[in-house]
This record gives structure tokens, C-alpha cells and sequence, in this order.
């Protein structure tokens, strides 16, 4: 009897080995009863390796192209993909005097042009890993009409979440001073700002426009920012010459107003107690106004701007088997990226902080 058994358990294990080297997701698959998978604890029909919740094409490009348009961070730090796996990279801190020092241009008949060299510190940085996973058990899988749409519905709450921490670690890069070269930042105290007596938005936003070493081509705020701006009366004096100091200018003619290319305004929430029953909601861009210059083909090692994101790769998503969580297992859907937010040239920007009157 013994002897018996022990040729059972030979055959079960080459069994195994065949379907395992065979592909086969089950070991039934290749003939293996169901009831001896059971008596001997190896995988039978319900043993599958492959998620049962649908990841493909339809799942990596909505993560990959979601946006949300409420958030600006990939306006005022526009995202630099980089090839390979690679997570370090390097980028150059601009040389300021690069882009005014005039070079001989001329050109003999039979001479070479002269030769210039764009020179800024080279430094090195980390790109770093963003992402949510979600975890669902099999039970509620079992439950699920449509799985193609549930997973694309939490792949998009997933993606959305990762893309809000960026809009808040975007906001603190842009709103702190040390990002800023020396006098190009103004905080103001409470009983200044727009609102207060003899204050002149217009004036004082001009004035850090023409101060700045490059001009800033793009002007920024947050939503309570840009709607007193919009209806200052020294802005509507500007705007409608003839009227009455009321009404309401509209980011076109701010941007007509200041000769910048863009009004970029934020918009999003950010809850800073960490606990979804006890909300204290606050704004991400606060009470500010920033200006920066941004050329339209700059990256990380050549152009001009104040401030841009690296970004390894794509947009990362996956459906993960977890079969020790929960009594007959679970799949965690993740979704992130790798991305690092540097600061390239703190003379193209200025910070006007607390711009806004407090009553």
C-alpha cells in the first residue's frame, strides 16, 4: 500500500511539472483530477494566476491620458517624459547672463561661425514613485455587472487622487519664497493688497514684470485671487477706459492687459486634516500671485523656464493578484507615476504672498 502511494504522489508531481512547464493556468487542465488537486492542497480549477478583473488597452490608456481640469500643475511645471527605466537624471540650473550677452555674429567669406556655449550647473536628481493601489476582494468581484467599467472608474478615482497630491506638492514648490531669486517676492500684511486703500494691483504687477531679469509670459493665482483681481477697479479702469470702475474683466484681457500669454488659475481643494469625516477644506493655491517665463521648447538641459517636471516613462497602472488577503483572495488595482518637480531658473519668476486685503 505504500508502495502505492508513493507511486500516486510520483505521478501527481510529474503531473504538475508537465502542466507547469506546459503553461497551463490549472492543473486540471492537463488532466489532473479536480478531487485529487483537493486531497493533495495543489491547484485545481479555481487556482488561476490572472487577475479576473480586465486590464488592457482600454484600462493603461485612461490612466495614462486622464486629466483633470480643475488641476494646473502640468501648466505651471509642464511634465518632461525621459526615456529608459533609469530614475536619476540631470538637468542645468540656468546661467542668467547666457541669454543677454550679445556674441559676435559676423561670418568671414571663407571663416567658420563662431562658436558659442550655453553654460548653467549641472546637478542631479531622483525621479520618485506616486501611486494608490485599491484593494477588492473576490467576494466583490463576484458581485460586479460590469467590470469593465468598474475598473475604469477606479482607475480614474486612482489616477485622480495621485494627480491631486501633485497639484499640492506643485502649489508648495511654487508659493515658497527660496524658489525665487533675491527681490523677486513681496509678502504682504494683512491690511495690504488688493482692497486696501491707495493699493494698485495693476502698478505693482507691472512693476515686477519689467524688473525681472527675462519678462514672465504666464501669470498664475488661485480662484479667490483671480476673481478680486478681475473685478479691481484699477483693473476695470484699464480695461474699460470710459466706464465706471464695475463689471468684470475676463482672463483674455488680463492677459491683453499685462502682455502675457496666459492667465493660468487654480482651482482645487485639498482637505489638511487627513480624515475623510472631518473635513477642513482649503484652497492649494492660496492667497497669491506668481509670474514665470516659460520658452515653448524648453526642457530640462536647454531653454529658458522657471520650473519643469521629470517623468520617467509612462503613467504606470496594473491589476495585481493578492490571494492572502481576504478568505478567497483579493486583486489590487494600482496606478502612478515616477516624476520629480525641479525649479531651473529662479530669476525667470516672481511671488507676490498674501496679495489679497484680509478684513
Amino acid at each position: 500500500m505504500k508502495k502505492i502511494t508513493k507511486i500516486a504522489l510520483v505521478l501527481i508531481s510529474l503531473a504538475c511539472a508537465v502542466c507547469v512547464f506546459a503553461g497551463a493556468d490549472t492543473l486540471t487542465a492537463c488532466g489532473v483530477p479536480q478531487i485529487v488537486c483537493d486531497i493533495f492542497g495543489v491547484g485545481g480549477a479555481g487556482a488561476s494566476i490572472a487577475p479576473i478583473l480586465p486590464i488592457g488597452e482600454q484600462q493603461t490608456g485612461l490612466v495614462i491620458a486622464y486629466k483633470n481640469a480643475e488641476l494646473i500643475a502640468d501648466q505651471v511645471m509642464p511634465v518632461e517624459k525621459l526615456e529608459g527605466k533609469e530614475l536619476s537624471f540631470k538637468y542645468f540650473v540656468r546661467t542668467k547672463g547666457d541669454a543677454f550677452t550679445v556674441p559676435d555674429t559676423k561670418v568671414g567669406r571663407m571663416s567658420e561661425p563662431n562658436v558659442i556655449h550655453l553654460s548653467g550647473e549641472e546637478k542631479s536628481d531622483f525621479a520618485v514613485a506616486h501611486g494608490l493601489e485599491d484593494i477588492v476582494p473576490i467576494e466583490d468581484i463576484d458581485q460586479i455587472g460590469d467590470k469593465n467599467r468598474y475598473v475604469n472608474t477606479r482607475f480614474q478615482y486612482l489616477i485622480d487622487q495621485v494627480l491631486l497630491g501633485r497639484e499640492v506638492r506643485v502649489a508648495g514648490i511654487v508659493q515658497n519664497t527660496a524658489n525665487y531669486a533675491s527681490g523677486n517676492t513681496h509678502t504682504y500684511e494683512n491690511n495690504e493688497g488688493i482692497g486696501a486703500d491707495g493699493f494698485n494691483i495693476v502698478d505693482v504687477i507691472n512693476e515686477y514684470l519689467e524688473k525681472l531679469i527675462v519678462r514672465p509670459n504666464r501669470i498664475g493665482m488661485g480662484s479667490t485671487v483671480f476673481s478680486k483681481l478681475r473685478t479691481d477697479p484699477n483693473v476695470l479702469r484699464c480695461v474699460y477706459p470710459n466706464g465706471n470702475g464695475q463689471g468684470m474683466a475676463t482672463r483674455q484681457q488680463l492677459c491683453d492687459l499685462f502682455e502675457v500669454d496666459e492667465i493660468i488659475v487654480g482651482r482645487a481643494r485639498v482637505n489638511t486634516t487627513k480624515n475623510a469625516k472631518n473635513l477642513e477644506l482649503e484652497r492649494c493655491w492660496g492667497n497669491n500671485i506668481w509670474g514665470h517665463y516659460q520658452e515653448p521648447l524648453s526642457s530640462l538641459k536647454d531653454g529658458v523656464a522657471w520650473g519643469k517636471t521629470a517623468q520617467v516613462g509612462e503613467r504606470f497602472s496594473a491589476i495585481i493578484d493578492a490571494p492572502n488577503k481576504g478568505l478567497k483572495g483579493s486583486e489590487v488595482l494600482k496606478a502612478g507615476f515616477y516624476q520629480k518637480e525641479v525649479v531651473l531658473a529662479k530669476d525667470a519668476g516672481f511671488l507676490l504672498k498674501n496679495v489679497v486685503k484680509v478684513a
